[in-house]
């Protein structure tokens, strides 16, 4: 498989808008969507010119990069997130014990 594909949110974006157009139900149904993004995998892999042993490795072969795929765009959803938290202002008071402190929120 081809490791130089480029995926935006633009290409993604276009390519639901065409679901979108072609079935309503795919705005206020993310598995709709979804199903028609793999349909169409499974429609054109139907056309793969190799035989049916080959075809069925590819379709194990971009099942796994799918779910690759699926895994990073998880974990960038969740790194900004972490990483936009709130900075909080406080203030820290010294104690008698040098390793402990108290902090009050401003």
């Amino acid at each position: 498989m081809s490791n130089d594909i480029t995926l935006s949110d633009q290409l993604i974006d276009n390519l639901y808008g065409v679901i979108c157009q072609h079935d309503e139900s795919a705005k206020q149904n993310m598995m709709v969507a979804l199903q028609y993004f793999a349909a169409v995998s499974g429609y054109m892999l139907g056309d793969y010119p190799g035989s049916d042993e080959e075809r069925e490795e590819l379709i194990d072969q971009l099942a796994a990069f799918t779910k690759n795929v699926s895994g990073d765009r998880a974990n960038q959803q969740q790194q900004p997130a972490q990483q936009e938290a709130p900075a909080v202002a406080g203030k820290s008071t010294a104690t008698d014990d040098p390793a402990v402190g108290i902090w009050k929120p401003e």
